[in-house]
C-alpha cells in the first residue's frame, strides 16, 4: 500500500467540519497541553481563590489555543514554502506525513486553514478573555493583568514558533519554546487564571519539571530527524548540537528526561507537596529505557521497535508500522506517554491525599 495514501488516511476526516479540523489540528499531540492544563487545576484546588467554573474555561482554553496554534504551524509553514515536501527529502518524517496534505490533496484551501485557525484561537481568547474579566472582578487587577501578560507571551511564542517575525523553529529554538510555552507558561497562566494568585515557586518548580518532559517529545524528534532536517534546511536544536559522535544531542535526552524527577525531589524536600508524589518514579523505566534506544537508533544498531505494556498508549500503531514509520512513532509516542502518565499520576496523588499543592 502507498505509504502516502496510509498517512493522508489518518490525517484525513469525512468533511470539513469540526472533527476534520481537530484531526487535521494534530489531536494526537493534544495530551501535551491537556494533561499539564490539568496537572494545574488539581494543585490549585484547595487554594482561597480557586473557582470551578473558570478552571474549567481555562482548561478548554488551552486546548482551544493548542489546536489553533498547531494549524497557524501549518499554514506559516505552508506559505513559507508550499511544495510538496517529499520532493525535497524522502527520508524525512516531516515530509512523508505531509502535515499540510489537506490541502495538497485538495481537501481544504489555504483560505479554509486560516479560517479555522481564527476560530480556534478566537474561541480560546474569549474564554480567556471570561477568565480575565473573573480574576478582575474577584481578586482584582493584578490577577487580571498576569493573565493578560501569560495570555499574550503564549500568544507571542505560539505565531513565531513558525511566523514572522522570529520563526523560532527555523533558528534552532523550537524545541525549547515549546517547552516553556506548555510547561511555564500554560501552568503558571492556569494557576493565575482560577485562582488569581499571579506566581508561586512550587507551580513554577513543577511546570518547569513538565516543561521539560514536554520539550522532550519535539527534540526526540529532532535528533531522529537531524540529517532530514539538514537537506529541508530546518534548523532544529539538535542540528545546533549535532556532532559526528552524537555525544551532545544525547547528553540533553538525558537533561530533558531525567532533570524532572530531580526537580521533583527538591519540591517534596522544601515541603512543598505529599512524599507520595515521587510515585513518577515508576516512570522513570521508560525515560531511561527512551534515552538507550535513541542512542542505539541514531547509531545505527539494531533495536526492536515493538510497542511493550508499560510504554502507553500507542493507538493506530499498525498503520504507522505498514508506513514504515514505526521507527519514528515509537520513541515520540514514548516520549508523549512520559509526560501523560507523570500528570495523571499526580492528579491521582493530589486526588487521594486531598493535599493542597500550593502553601
Amino acid at each position: 500500500m502507498d505509504q502516502r495514501y496510509i498517512t493522508e488516511q489518518y490525517y484525513r476526516g469525512h468533511h470539513k467540519g469540526l472533527f476534520f479540523w481537530v484531526r487535521n489540528a494534530r489531536a494526537i499531540a493534544l495530551p501535551q497541553s491537556a494533561l499539564p492544563a490539568a496537572l494545574a487545576i488539581c494543585m490549585c484546588v484547595g487554594h482561597s481563590g480557586f473557582v470551578w467554573w473558570v478552571a474549567v474555561l481555562a482548561f478548554f482554553g488551552v486546548c482551544m489555543g493548542h489546536l489553533g496554534m498547531n494549524l497557524a504551524d501549518d499554514y506559516y509553514d505552508y506559505i513559507r514554502d508550499s511544495r510538496i515536501r517529499s520532493t525535497l527529502s524522502a527520508s524525512s518524517v516531516r515530509a512523508r506525513l505531509d502535515k499540510c496534505s489537506y490541502i495538497n490533496n485538495g481537501d481544504a484551501s489555504v483560505h479554509d486553514l486560516r479560517i479555522a485557525m481564527f476560530r480556534f484561537l478566537i474561541i480560546a481568547g474569549l474564554l480567556g478573555l471570561t477568565c480575565v474579566v473573573a480574576q478582575w472582578r474577584m481578586n482584582g487587577i493584578y490577577s487580571a493583568l498576569s493573565v493578560i501578560m501569560y495570555s499574550l507571551l503564549g500568544l507571542i511564542f505560539g505565531i513565531n514558533y513558525s511566523g514572522a517575525p522570529f520563526h523560532f523553529c527555523m533558528h534552532g529554538l523550537g524545541e525549547l519554546i515549546i517547552g516553556i510555552m506548555f510547561g511555564p507558561l500554560l501552568m503558571l497562566g492556569m494557576e493565575a487564571a482560577v485562582c488569581g494568585c499571579p506566581f508561586s515557586w512550587p507551580m513554577a518548580v513543577m511546570a518547569v519539571a513538565i516543561g521539560l518532559l514536554v520539550t522532550n517529545i519535539v527534540y526526540v524528534h529532532s535528533v531522529m530527524e537531524v540529517q532530514a532536517d539538514a537537506e529541508l534546511g530546518k534548523m532544529t536544536f539538535a542540528r545546533l548540537l549535532y556532532s559526528p559522535s552524537r555525544i551532545p544531542e544525547l547528553i540533553f535526552v538525558g537533561v530533558f528526561a531525567l532533570l524532572p524527577f530531580l526537580l521533583l525531589g527538591i519540591g517534596v524536600v522544601n515541603s512543598w507537596w505529599s512524599p507520595f508524589t515521587l510515585l513518577v518514579v515508576l516512570t522513570l523505566p521508560m525515560s531511561m529505557y527512551l534515552i538507550y534506544s535513541l542512542c542505539r537508533f541514531i547509531h545505527h544498531l539494531p533495536t526492536d521497535d515493538s510497542p511493550r505494556w508499560w510504554m502507553g498508549p500507542m493507538t493506530e500503531f499498525n498503520l504507522f508500522r505498514e508506513a514504515g514509520l514505526d521507527w519514528f512513532l515509537i520513541r515520540w509516542l514514548l516520549a508523549r506517554n512520559i509526560v501523560m502518565y507523570w500528570c495523571l499520576i499526580l492528579i491521582i496523588v493530589i486526588a487521594f491525599t486531598g493535599i493542597s499543592f500550593l502553601k
